[in-house]
Parts: structure tokens; sequence; C-alpha cells
């Protein structure tokens, strides 16, 4: 990754500190944006410990601190083009920023608001970040990546959380249509599913079995960036489970699009 400029969105904590920092270890400039300046700053200082570490200049490997509201379309759009302006262009974007749902239980018990809510970060702060990153950098180099991240239950109807599932179905919906509008611009497209990681926004009891940690994720991560798809999804547990029968990364990455039926 070496020079590429990478935009992690909701990289104050939990995947997206984690790919922040594993895409700078590989050479990018990184920036990060977050609601909150103090998280931000705990993922820098990660950062610069780690170039200490590995006896490295931290200003080799820049990371930008951006703090922002992803649902907020004109601080998007601000920190887009301040980005832009300082290292001409981005190259990746990580659209990792979003939230849980408040509540769990049936539909009907469910408030409409905070539907709203869920919606507004999970998929409107997406396309709001997306929409900048293509407008302002990709569509005029001809070239770029986005990678959504999604879950399994943007792919199943799980009980109890049909506000989760609602936003990751809609983003998978949405990078799917981006996919095909962008594939003839040099752009990829395409979603990954952390699996079952320990997250503030998601906590998992100890020792619950297939539990994974934060930084595994960047296997999954390359699978993409290396993998010359787009409009694909591809879920962290299923690598593994294909690397392990000894088959090619490339049979995880599944298109998001349903093959029409035939007799």
């Amino acid at each position: 990754m070496a020079n590429q400029r990478v935009l992690v969105t909701g990289a104050g904590r939990g995947i997206g500190r984690a790919i922040a920092l594993i895409c700078s270890q590989e050479g990018a400039k990184v920036a990060i944006t977050s609601r909150t300046k103090s998280e931000l700053e705990e993922t820098a200082s990660q950062h610069a410990q780690a170039c200490s570490d590995a006896d490295g200049d931290e200003h080799a490997y820049p990371m930008s601190m951006h703090v922002a509201d992803v649902t907020s379309v004109l601080e998007v759009e601000e920190i887009v083009q301040s980005i832009v302006k300082k290292w001409g262009g981005i190259d990746i974007l990580i659209n990792n920023a979003g939230g849980s749902q408040k509540t769990k239980g049936p539909l009907e018990t469910l408030s409409s608001d905070d539907l709203r809510s869920i919606l507004d970060l999970n998929v409107v702060g997406v396309h709001a970040v997306t929409s900048a990153v293509i407008r302002q950098a990709m569509l005029p180099a001809g070239s770029g990546k986005i990678i959504n991240i999604s879950s399994r239950a943007g792919k199943v109807g799980l009980p109890n959380y049909s506000h989760y599932c609602a936003s990751k179905f809609a983003l998978e919906g949405m990078s799917a249509a981006l996919a095909e509008e962008v594939k003839d611009k040099g752009i990829e497209v395409n979603t990954l599913s952390p699996g079952m990681v320990n997250t503030q926004s998601f906590p998992k009891p100890d020792g619950k079995k297939g539990v994974r940690s934060a930084e595994s994720v960047g296997d999954s991560l390359f699978a993409l960036l290396d993998g010359g798809v787009t409009g694909h999804y591809i879920h962290a547990d299923e690598l593994d489970e294909a690397r392990a029968r000894g088959l090619d990364d490339s049979v995880a990455l599944k298109p998001i699009r349903e093959a029409l039926f035939s007799a």
C-alpha cells in the first residue's frame, strides 16, 4: 500500500482503528475520522508507537486526523476537501463508521425514530462520505477502491434485530448499485463482513466461540483490495474456511447481486 491515500471513517476505536493501523503499517497515508477527538488521538498515538517499535519515522507514514460526524454532509464535504487538498486525492475509502441497534426486541416493540437514527448513520452517512470522495477524488482520477464494512445481518434476517438488519441490507443494496454505476470508471465497490469482533458497539462475552480480533479483518481487507473484483461481498469467517480447505481466496468473494433464475 506504499503511498496509497486511504480514508477510514469511524477510526477512533475497534475495527476502524485496526484497519487504519494496518494500512499505515503497509505504507499508506491514512486519514482517520471520528466524532470523538480523544479516540482519534489514541489511534494516532498507537500509530506513532508502532512506528517507534519498528524503528521507523511516523512522519514517513503520515496519519491525518479529522473530527467529523458522517451524518453531517457539510462536515463530510469539508474533511474530504481538506484531505484531497493535502494529499492530492484519495485512492481507497473504507466506510467503517456505523452503529448498533439501540434496543433489541420484536419489530412491533421498537421505535420508528430509532430506525431513522440507525439508517442515518449506517446508510445515509456512508452515502455522504462516498458521494464526496467519488466526486472530489475518484472520478477526477479515474480510479479508486471503496470498501463498506457490512455484516452478516445484511444477508440474513436476525430475530429482534430488524433495525440493524434493515440498515445493513440497505448498505448491501447501495453498494451493489454503486458498483454497477462506476464499474466502467475505474472504481471498485465491495463490502466486508468482519464477523464476531468484540467492540464497544457490539460487546461479546468472554470465551464466546467464534469471536475474533479486530486486527484479523486485515486478511479480508486485502483479499478485496487485491482481488480485482467489484460488487462483491466477503465474510471474514468464510475466508478463513476457504483457506483452511486449501482453496483460493477468490472462492470467498461472492457477488452481492443475486444470479437471475434460470430453468
